[in-house]
C-alpha cells in the first residue's frame, strides 16, 4: 500500500475512532443548558449493587419474628400473659421463632420444616434469576429468614425504581400453588394437578396493552368454554341476579378474573379468548416488566407447585434502600482508574515499542470501544455491571498488551538475526500466532464453561466473552492491520520499530 493511500486511510480510520471513543466514553455533560444531556455509553449501565446501590429487604415464615418485634411485644405485656408469651418463643440468633407453629414438632424444630424453607429458598433464588438480575443477593439469615437484595437502575427514576423493587419482593414472596377457581371453588383435580389444565403462562403485547398470555391443555379448552357457555346463559336471562367468575390464582391472590364485565366475545374487552389461548388485559406498556414478574411467578408455581411455608405480608416500609458498598465516589474513582490504566498501556506501548506502539494503542483504544459499546447495548439489557466487570475488561487489556508486546519480541528476534524488516514481521507473527490463538481459545473455552454457573458468576463470563473475543480480534487482526498502513507511511522502517542494526567490523 503506498503512502499516501495509507495516510488518507488513517486520517480516516483515526476520525472514525475519535468519534465512537466519545461515544463511548466521552464526559457527560449538558448540552444547550438544560434541554438535553450528553450522556456515553458508559453512563448508561446498569450498575450492580456494588457500585449503583439497590434494594433490600426481609422475608419472614409466619411464626418467625425478630428480635426487635419480641422485644416490643414483650414490653406491652405483664404477668401471666407476659410468661406465656415469652414461654411460646424460642430464640434462635436475632429470630425468635413461635413453638406453637407447624415449625415444630414435639418441641424441635421439625425437619419437614428445615427441608422445605432449603427447597423454598432456591425456588425464589431461581425467580430472581429469571427477572434477569444478575447481580441479585438471595441470602440465608439465622437459618429461617431470607434477605433479599436487588440492584437499582441508572435508567430509572428513583421512585420508579424503588416502586418496581417493592412490587417484585411482593410478588415473589408468594409460596402458594397455582389454582383455577370457577365460582369460588377449585376446578383443579387433586390428583392430576393444575398442569392438567395450564401448560405455561407469557407475557403478551398489542396496541400499547400487556397482556397475561395463559396457554391451555385440552382439559383446559373445555373448562374454559364450559364456564363461557354457563356465564352467557347467565346474562341472557335478564332477571338473574347470579354472577359468574372464572379466577387463576397463586394462593390467595387472583391475578386472572373473567366475569361479564370484563368479557364480551363480540367486542375489544380486556379478555381475549382464542382457541387454546386466554388473554387477560393487565397492564399498559410502560408496565411491562410488572406483568413479567407475575409471569414469572405463575410459571414458578406452576413448575414448584406451593409450599406449606407462608411468608408473612410485606410492608412498604419494609424494603430498604442502601447506597454503593464501597462509598458514594467509588463509580468516579473507578472509571478515573480505568483511564489511568488506558493511557499507561498506551504511553508504555509507545515508548517501548515505537510506530509498533502506536499500532497497539490503536488496538488499545478500539478495544475500549468495541469492550464498553457491548456492554451498553448487548449486554446492557440483561447484565449489570460490577467490579467485575471492569476486573475482566481490565485484565483483557492488559492481556492484549502483553501479547502485543510478545509479538514485537519475536519481530525484534528476527530482525536480530540478520533479516529485513519485512521479513521480521512476517516470520515473527507466524511464529507467534499459534501461541496466541491457544491462550485465546483456553480462556473462551473456560468462560464458556462457567456460563452454566449462577446468575452472578455466569454474568462475568459473559462479560469475559466480549473482552476475550474482542481481545483475539485486536491481536490477530487490528494491530497487524493498523500496524501495515502505519508502517507504510513510515520514512525509516528501522526508526519506526526502534531497531538499530549491529554492523560488524572488518578487521581485514
Amino acid at each position: 500500500m503506498g503512502k499516501k493511500k495509507s495516510t488518507v486511510l488513517m486520517v480516516l480510520l483515526t476520525i472514525v475512532i475519535v468519534v465512537l471513543c466519545a461515544i463511548t466514553a466521552f464526559p457527560a455533560m449538558p448540552v444547550l443548558g438544560t434541554v438535553y444531556n450528553w450522556k456515553p455509553a458508559v453512563m448508561q449501565y446498569d450498575l450492580g449493587a456494588d457500585l449503583g446501590g439497590g434494594y433490600y429487604t426481609y422475608y419472614y415464615p409466619n411464626g418467625v419474628i425478630t428480635a426487635t418485634e419480641y422485644n416490643e411485644r414483650k414490653a406491652e405485656l405483664s404477668g401471666d400473659e407476659l410468661a406465656e408469651f415469652v414461654a411460646s418463643y424460642e430464640e434462635h440468633g436475632s429470630l425468635y421463632l413461635d413453638k406453637d407453629s407447624d415449625i415444630f414438632s414435639e418441641n424441635e424444630i421439625s425437619e419437614d420444616f428445615k427441608n422445605e424453607f432449603e427447597e423454598l429458598t432456591n425456588v425464589i433464588a431461581a425467580r430472581y434469576a429469571a427477572k434477569g438480575y444478575s447481580d441479585y443477593c438471595v441470602s440465608v439469615v439465622d437459618d429461617y429468614s431470607l434477605r433479599v437484595a436487588v440492584p437499582t437502575s441508572e435508567d430509572t427514576k428513583e421512585r420508579e425504581a424503588y416502586e418496581n423493587a417493592v412490587s417484585t419482593f411482593g410478588l415473589f414472596l408468594n409460596t402458594g400453588a397455582v389454582d383455577v377457581l370457577r365460582g369460588g371453588t377449585s376446578v383443579v383435580d387433586e390428583e392430576e394437578g393444575v398442569q392438567a389444565l395450564i401448560e405455561g403462562v407469557s407475557t403478551y403485547s398489542q396496541y400499547g396493552t400487556v397482556y397475561l398470555s395463559v396457554k391451555l391443555t385440552d382439559a383446559g379448552v373445555d373448562v374454559m368454554d364450559d364456564f363461557l357457555l354457563e356465564m352467557e346463559s347467565v346474562s341472557a336471562e335478564s332477571s338473574s341476579t347470579e354472577k359468574k367468575n372464572l379466577q387463576i390464582n397463586v394462593g390467595e391472590t387472583a391475578f386472572i378474573e373473567l366475569n361479564e364485565n370484563n368479557y364480551d366475545p363480540t367486542s375489544n374487552s380486556a379478555v381475549k379468548y382464542n382457541g387454546n389461548e386466554l388473554r387477560y388485559a393487565i397492564a399498559n406498556e410502560a408496565e411491562k416488566g410488572y406483568v413479567e414478574t407475575i409471569v414469572i411467578l405463575l410459571n414458578s408455581a406452576l413448575e414448584n407447585g406451593g409450599f406449606d411455608i407462608e411468608f408473612q405480608a410485606l410492608p412498604e416500609s419494609e424494603v430498604r434502600t442502601h447506597g454503593s458498598i464501597y462509598g458514594e465516589f467509588t463509580l468516579i474513582l473507578l472509571y478515573v482508574a480505568v483511564a489511568v490504566a488506558l493511557l499507561a498501556s498506551i504511553v508504555y506501548s509507545i515508548v517501548k515499542m515505537g510506530g509498533f506502539g502506536v499500532a497497539s494503542a490503536y488496538s488499545t483504544v478500539s478495544y475500549l470501544i468495541v469492550a464498553g459499546l457491548c456492554f451498553a447495548f448487548i449486554t446492557g439489557g440483561v447484565y449489570e455491571v460490577t467490579y467485575g466487570t471492569a476486573l475482566v475488561f481490565l485484565l483483557g487489556l492488559a492481556l492484549m498488551n502483553a501479547i502485543n508486546v510478545y509479538v514485537y519480541n519475536a519481530i525484534k528476534t528476527e530482525f536480530g538475526q540478520g533479516k529485513t524488516v519485512e521479513s521480521s514481521i512476517k516470520n515473527g507473527y507466524k511464529k507467534t500466532i499459534w501461541n496466541v490463538v491457544d491462550i485465546y481459545a483456553v480462556l473462551l473455552v473456560g468462560a464458556l464453561a462457567l456460563l452454566i454457573g449462577a446468575a452472578g458468576l455466569s454474568t462475568l463470563a459473559t462479560q469475559a466473552i466480549v473482552c476475550i473475543v474482542t481481545g483475539a480480534f485486536c491481536n490477530l487482526l487490528w494491530t497487524r492491520v493498523i500496524n501495515y498502513m502505519t508502517l507504510s507511511m513510515s520514512k525509516n522502517k528501522y526508526k519506526y520499530f526502534r531497531f538499530v542494526r549491529e554492523e560488524e567490523e572488518d578487521d581485514a
